[in-house]
């Protein structure tokens, strides 16, 4: 992604003092999106339109310590012209690892599945309902991480959500291990949810794999989740991506599914990218998504 460099101060108190610089990038895409699943009534293809603006900024003090923020406006249609914050998150740095404030990824999903389409019609939603940012409903806010060569770790919780209406402790930790063009990876996340955004009172242990041979490239996964209590149920979720490239053209395929209630049948699709060049790929995908048939088809563009 093309990168525009819109400030950077130099801090020349001191001679030890590191420069501090800001850094602005962007994202779009538009298109039309198809659900079968539309409600009764409604138009089952509808115009497709997302923008992104990414802010970043970076700095180090006297010590060696860096220290930075990221920040994400988006705007989605049909809401054109609003934009809202999609994810605002501040870190610290060194040789004791980093440590971030904020919207922060759950330590437990330690590798992610590839969608199909233009923005995703959801398969690897599928399999990742179990884990990561769906585990309990609620995001964590604070996050750890270490890495020291092959092997990366991670420990995150979500932290002062508990009111009088909901009750909820969330932790996770994870450890990935890289070798090569391959990784494996462990994930465990422990959800506390009574009341409030349904109920989710267990754990969920995940593992994770992936890899890249040549052209092609694989990622797959699987969650357990545990019930704690009588307000929640045991269940499993899987998924498989794949991915192949030749030249400027690379096809997806995705299967995913789990044995929760609102399931009733495997997720699948398939897509295809074509990258035009400059930033801009043109990107489409079919697929069905708990029995419901979704497509998308448009371009894709970066800045």
């Amino acid at each position: 992604m093309k990168k525009i460099l819109i400030a950077t101060t130099a801090l020349v108190a001191t001679a030890g003092i590191a420069s501090a610089e800001m850094a602005l990038s962007g994202s779009a895409v538009m298109g039309l999106d198809y659900n079968d699943g539309a409600v009764a009534g409604s138009s089952k293809t509808t115009a497709l339109m997302e923008t992104y603006l990414s802010f970043t900024g970076s700095g180090e003090t006297d010590g060696g310590l860096s220290f930075g923020l990221s920040a994400t406006l988006g705007q989605y249609a049909p809401h054109a012209g609003t934009y809202g914050d999609d994810g605002t998150s501040v870190y610290i740095s060194g040789a004791f690892g980093k440590l971030t404030f904020g919207d922060v990824a759950e330590a437990d999903e330690v590798a992610t599945l590839s969608d199909i389409g233009l923005t995703g019609i959801g398969t690897d939603n599928v399999a990742e309902v179990l884990s990561g940012d769906s585990s309990g409903g609620l995001a964590h806010n604070v996050n750890y991480s270490y890495a020291s060569g092959p092997l990366s770790f991670a420990a995150s919780a979500r932290i002062g959500t508990k009111t009088a209406a909901l009750t909820n402790a969330s932790m996770a930790v994870g450890v990935k291990y890289s070798f090569a063009d391959y990784y494996v990876g462990l994930g465990y996340n422990d959800t506390d949810i009574l009341v409030g955004v349904g109920a989710r009172d267990g754990s969920t242990t995940s593992l994770f794999a992936g890899g890249k041979v040549g052209a092609v490239s694989v990622k797959a996964m699987y969650s357990m989740f545990d019930a704690d209590s009588g307000a929640a149920s045991d269940a499993k979720a899987w998924g498989v991506t794949g991915a192949y490239t030749m030249d400027a053209l690379t096809v997806n395929v995705a299967v995913s599914d789990n044995d929760l209630p609102t399931n009733t049948k495997a997720s699948y699709g398939v897509g295809a990218s074509y990258d035009l060049g400059g930033g801009a790929s043109v990107v489409g995908g079919l697929g069905k998504v708990n029995n419901v048939t979704r497509a998308q088809f448009g371009v894709s563009m970066s800045f």
